[in-house]
C-alpha cells in the first residue's frame, strides 16, 4: 500500500522506478544489515543515489559497458612485453634526457620538449590503459598516484611551461636557488617511483603461475612485495635527505657580488684605475669553472660615469657566452651589469643527477636481487626440498591415510551423540584427511605414469602366458617382436655349445699355447698395457683369437671360419684412417674382454651376450672413411643418404657385420640356433649403434637413472667391494643386473666404455692414441676447408692446442658417463684412476709445451677445473 500511495504522484513522492526498482530494495537490505555492508551493496547505494542525478545512470551504464569491453584489450596491451619495454624506454628518456641535455651544453631545448611531449603522452597512455584493464588493482592504489605524480613532474622539464610561468629567472638569493632546485628534484621523486617497475624484468620477479609450483608462487609474490618496498624507501631516503640541508647556512662565493662592488666605486671613486681593476676582475675566474665573460653600463648610467671609464666598456671575455641561455646569471649594481657562465658547474650538477639516479637503480635492483637470494634460502628450497621427499615417503603415506581412515571412522562411530564438539573436530579431520588424500592420488598418479614408461608390452607376461598361439601371434606381429623369451637371464648350460669341464680346459690351453706361439704373454692381454699399434698382424690376430675365443663366453665355433672372419673385418678397415682402423677394433675388442672380466659379466650376462659383444667390439668401426658423421650429413655423403642421416656410420658397420656373417666362410654364428641368432643380432645393432657419440649422454642419464632406482643395493654392493673386491658383485646386484633393462643397458655400456677407454689407460698409451685421433681429426678439418663447409671445432690444426683439448675431452665426455659408472660397477674405480692421473699429465703438459705460455688467469682457470674434477671423483668413489 505504501508503494502504491508513493507511486501515485504528488510533490514529495519519488519516481516509481525507483521504488520498484529491484536496486532499492537491495540498498534497503543492506542498510539493514548494518556494518556488514559488501563493495557490491555499496555500489548498488551509489547508484541508487547517481540516479537522482538526470541522465547521469545512462551516461554511467554506457561508460561501463564501454570500460567492460576495452579492459580484456588493455589487460593484454599492459602485459605485452613490447609495450612494457617502450614504457621502460621512456621512463629512461625522461629521467635522463634533462640532464643529458645539459651535459651535451644544447642551444636550445626544442628537440627535448618535443621528445618529452612524447614521452608525457606515453606515461598518459600507460595510466589509462591500467586504469580501464586494471581498474579494481590498479585505480587509488601506490602505483596510480606514483604513475600520477610521476606523469605530472614531467611538465616540469618542458620548457614552453616552465619559460610560459617565469621558470627561468634566476635569483641572488642562495637559498631560494636552492630551495627551488630541491623542489625540482622533489617532483622528478613522482618519475623516480616508476623505477620500481624495472623489478618485473629481474629473475624470480615475473608473474608466476600455478603450474609452476606452489613454492615457486609464494616465493615469487613475496620477494616482489618485498622489493617494492625496499625499493620505494630507497628513493624516499635519496630524495628526501638533502631537504634537511634546505635551511642550513648556505655556502655561497661571495666573489660575483664583491668585485661587482669594487668595480662600482672603482669606476666612481678612481677611474684612472678601472682597467686595472677591469683585468684583475677577468684574471681571477681563469681558473674557476664559471667565468664573467660580459660587464656593461646601465643605459641610464651612462652620463654618470666618467669617460676613463666607458671606454673601456662594454668589456667581453675571450672564452665566450654560454651556448644555453640558461647557463647565464645576470649581476647588477648601480650603474654595471655582469653576465656570468654557469656552463660548466650546471654541467656537474646535471652529472651528478645523473649519477644519483644510476646510484639508486643499482641499489634498488642489488637489493631485490639479495632479497631474492635470501627468500630463494628461507623459502624457495626447503619447500622444494621438502615436496621431493614426498617419493621416499610414499609407502609412510599410503599406510597413513589407511589407519587414518579407520581411526576417524571409529571415532565418528563412538563419539555421535557429541554433536557440538564433532562439528570441530570432524572438519579439521577432514582437512587433513582431504590433504593426504590428494597426495595420495598424486603419488598414485605418478606410480602409474612411471609403469606405463616402463613397461613396453601392451600385454603383462601373465596374461601372456595364458594365451593361445594364435593371440600371441597377433600381438607379436603388431608389436613387431620374436616369440623368443626376452626375460629371464639364462645359462645356457642345455645347449649343445656347452662342452665339458675336460674340453673346456683343452680349449683354453689351445688358446694359450697360440698366443704363447704368436710372442705375446698373457699378462699383457689381461693387462691395459697392451696397445695394438706396437703389434704387427699376426700378434694382433692372435690377439683378437683370444678375445673372442670360447673361454670368454662358452660358445663354440669353427677357428678356421673365426679366422676368415677375423680376415675379412681387417680388410674392411680403412688402412689410411689414422684412428678409426684395424688397430681401433683390436683394441676396443680388448676393452671388452677386459672390462666383462674385471667386471665379473659372466655373472649377470649370459653366453650369447657376451659373445655378441666381443663380435661387436671386432667390427664396431668396420669401413670407417675417417669422417665423423656430422661431416657426412652436411656434404650429403652417400653413407649419410642411405641411412637417413640417423647415425649413418653406424648403421653402416652393423650393415657390414652382417654382410660378413652372410658369408658362408665367415659366419660366426652358425653353431646359434635361430632364436639365439635373432638375439645376438639385436644385442650387434643395438650396441654398435650406441657407439655413436651422440648417444653418449642418454647412457649417462640412464646409468644414473639405474642407480639411482637401484641406490641401496648398488652402494651395499660397493661396501663389500670395498672390502673384498672378491665379493663383487653380490647376489642383490646380480639379481639388479640381470633384469631385462639393465641387462641391455650394460651390454651397451660396455662396448661404449671400451670404445672411449684410451683415456683411461696408461698415459703412454693414452697419449699415442690421442694423436691418432687428433691426426684424423685434423685431416677431416683439411677437408673440411677444401671444401668449404665449417670446419668443427676440434678439427682446426692450426688453432686446437692438442693437450688442452685433451683436458675437456676427459672432462666433459669421458669423466661424466665414468663417474655414472663407477657407482654401478666399482670394479672400475681403478680406470677413473687411472683417467684422473691422466688429466693432470695432460695439464702439466699444456703448462710446459704451450707456446706461447698460457696467461696466469688461464692457468688458475684450467688448475680450478683438474682440482674440481679430482674432487668430484674422490667424492664419487667414497
Amino acid at each position: 500500500a505504501c508503494r502504491m500511495r508513493m507511486g501515485c504522484g504528488g510533490t514529495g513522492s519519488r519516481p516509481r522506478s525507483l521504488v520498484t526498482d529491484p536496486r532499492t530494495s537491495l540498498g534497503s537490505a543492506a542498510g539493514a544489515r548494518g556494518s556488514s555492508v559488501t563493495p557490491a551493496l555499496k555500489g548498488a547505494e551509489h547508484r541508487r543515489w547517481l540516479s537522482y542525478i538526470p541522465g547521469c545512470v545512462p551516461t554511467l551504464n554506457v561508460v561501463h559497458a564501454l570500460r567492460k569491453k576495452a579492459a580484456p584489450r588493455c589487460r593484454m596491451l599492459s602485459k605485452n612485453k613490447f609495450f612494457q619495454l617502450a614504457m621502460f624506454v621512456a621512463l629512461i628518456g625522461a629521467l635522463f634526457l634533462p640532464d643529458v641535455w645539459i651535459l651535451a651544453d644544447r642551444s636550445t631545448n626544442t628537440d627535448l620538449d618535443v621528445i618529452l611531449t612524447f614521452v608525457l603522452f606515453a606515461f598518459i597512455v600507460e595510466l589509462v590503459v591500467q586504469s580501464i584493464g586494471l581498474m579494481r588493482t590498479y585505480w587509488g592504489s601506490f602505483f596510480f598516484w606514483m604513475d600520477l605524480l610521476g606523469a605530472a613532474s614531467l611538465l616540469l622539464d618542458l620548457s614552453y611551461i616552465t619559460n610560459a610561468s617565469g621558470g627561468t629567472a634566476m635569483s641572488n638569493n642562495v637559498v631560494i636557488m636552492r630551495a627551488a632546485r630541491i623542489a625540482k628534484l622533489g617532483a622528478r621523486a613522482g618519475r623516480f617511483t616508476k623505477l620500481v617497475k624495472l623489478l618485473r624484468f629481474l629473475p624470480g620477479m615475473s608473474d608466476q603461475s600455478m603450474d609452476q609450483g606452489t613454492a615457486k608462487v609464494i616465493s615469487a609474490r613475496l620477494i616482489l612485495a618485498l622489493s617494492t618496498r625496499v625499493s620505494c624507501l630507497i628513493i624516499v631516503m635519496v630524495m628526501v635527505m638533502p631537504l634537511f640541508s634546505m635551511w642550513t647556512y648556505p655556502e655561497q662565493d661571495w666573489s660575483i657580488k664583491s668585485f661587482l662592488d669594487v668595480l662600482e666605486k672603482t669606476s666612481v671613486r678612481k677611474p684612472e684605475t678601472f682597467a686595472w681593476q677591469l683585468e684583475e676582475f677577468g684574471s681571477f675566474y681563469h681558473q674557476k669553472d664559471y667565468y664573467p665573460y660580459s660587464l656593461m653600463v646601465l643605459p641610464e648610467a651612462v652620463a654618470e660615469l666618467s669617460e676613463v671609464v666607458t671606454k673601456q666598456l662594454p668589456w667581453t671575455s675571450t672564452r665566450g657566452p654560454p651556448a644555453r641561455t640558461t647557463n647565464s646569471i645576470r649581476m647588477e649594481s648601480a650603474s654595471l651589469v655582469a653576465e656570468f657562465n654557469f656552463s660548466k658547474p650546471n654541467q656537474i650538477d646535471s652529472l651528478m643527477n645523473v649519477l644519483l639516479l644510476l646510484v639508486v637503480m643499482v641499489l634498488m635492483v642489488g637489493f631485490s636481487l639479495i632479497l631474492s637470494n635470501s627468500v630463494s634460502a628461507i623459502v624457495l628450497q626447503p619447500l622444494e626440498k621438502l615436496l621431493q621427499q614426498v617419493r621416499k615417503m610414499a609407502s609412510t603415506i599410503f599406510q597413513s591415510v589407511t589407519d587414518m581412515a579407520v581411526t576417524m571412522k571409529d571415532e565418528d562411530s563412538e563419539n555421535d551423540e557429541n554433536d557440538g564438539d564433532d562439528e570441530h573436530d570432524q572438519s579439521s579431520g577432514n582437512a587433513f584427511g582431504n590433504e593426504t588424500e590428494l597426495l595420495e592420488k598424486v603419488v598414485q598418479k605418478l606410480a602409474a605414469l612411471s609403469e606405463i614408461t616402463m613397461n613396453k608390452n601392451v600385454v603383462d607376461a601373465e596374461t601372456m602366458e595364458g594365451l593361445g598361439e594364435g593371440d600371441r601371434a597377433v600381438i607379436q606381429g603388431f608389436q613387431c617382436t620374436s616369440t623368443t623369451d626376452p626375460n629371464p637371464w639364462k645359462e645356457d648350460s642345455d645347449s649343445e655349445m656347452e662342452d665339458s669341464p675336460s674340453d673346456y680346459g683343452n680349449m683354453l690351453n689351445a688358446q694359450k699355447a697360440m698366443v704363447e706361439n704368436a710372442g705375446l704373454s698373457l699378462d699383457l692381454l689381461n693387462s691395459w698395457n697392451l696397445n695394438p699399434l706396437e703389434l704387427d698382424k699376426a700378434r694382433n690376430h692372435a690377439a683378437a683369437m683370444y678375445f673372442v675365443g670360447p673361454h670368454n663366453h662358452g660358445i663354440s665355433f669353427d677357428p678356421v671360419v673365426m679366422a676368415a672372419f677375423l680376415e675379412t673385418a681387417e680388410a674392411g678397415y680403412v688402412k689410411s684412417v689414422p684412428y678409426h682402423n684395424w688397430f681401433h677394433a683390436i683394441d676396443v675388442t680388448h676393452g671388452v674382454y677386459r672390462l666383462l672380466r674385471v667386471c665379473a659379466g659372466e655373472a649377470y650376462l649370459n653366453n650369447c651376450e657376451r659373445y655378441a659383444l666381443l663380435v661387436s667390439a671386432i667390427c664396431h668401426d668396420v669401413g670407417h672413411p675417417g669422417l665423423n658423421n656430422t661431416f657426412l650429413i652436411e656434404t650429403a655423403h652417400e653413407i649419410a643418404l642411405r641411412y637417413n642421416d640417423k647415425s649413418p656410420l653406424e648403421n653402416m658397420h652393423c650393415a657390414r657385420l652382417f654382410e660378413y656373417v652372410g658369408m658362408p666362410k665367415c659366419n660366426v654364428f652358425a653353431s646359434l640356433t635361430k632364436p639365439q641368432f635373432q638375439d645376438v643380432r639385436k644385442i650387434c645393432i643395438e650396441s654398435i649403434l650406441h657407439t655413436d657419440n651422440a648417444q653418449h649422454f642418454a647412457m649417462i642419464k640412464e646409468v644414473q637413472m639405474m642407480y639411482e632406482v637401484n641406490s641401496e643395493v648398488l652402494d651395499a654392493s660397493r661396501e663389500f667391494f670395498n672390502e673384498d673386491p672378491a665379493e663383487f658383485p653380490t647376489m642383490e646386484a646380480v639379481d639388479c643386473f640381470r633384469q631385462p633393462e639393465s641387462r641391455k643397458l650394460l651390454v651397451k655400456l660396455v662396448l661404449h666404455l671400451a670404445d672411449i677407454s684410451n683415456s683411461m689407460k696408461p698415459f703412454r698409451i693414452c697419449r699415442i692414441w690421442a694423436w691418432q685421433v687428433l691426426e684424423e681429426f685434423f685431416l677431416q678439418g683439411d677437408a673440411e676447408r677444401r671444401l668449404g663447409v665449417p670446419v668443427q671445432a676440434l678439427n682446426d690444426r692450426e688453432k686446437v692446442n692438442r693437450q688442452f683439448s685433451q683436458v675437456g675431452f676427459i672432462e666433459f665426455l669421458v669423466s661424466p658417463l665414468v663417474f655414472a659408472v663407477v657407482k654401478v660397477l666399482p670394479p672400475t674405480d681403478s680406470h677413473a684412476e687411472q683417467m684422473i692421473q691422466n688429466l693432470k699429465t695432460w695439464h702439466t703438459n699444456w703448462l710446459s709445451d704451450t707456446k706461447p705460455p698460457p696467461s696466469d688467469t688461464e692457468k688458475r682457470a684450467l688448475a680450478e677445473r683438474v682440482n674440481k674434477l679430482e674432487m668430484k671423483f674422490y667424492d664419487t668413489i667414497r
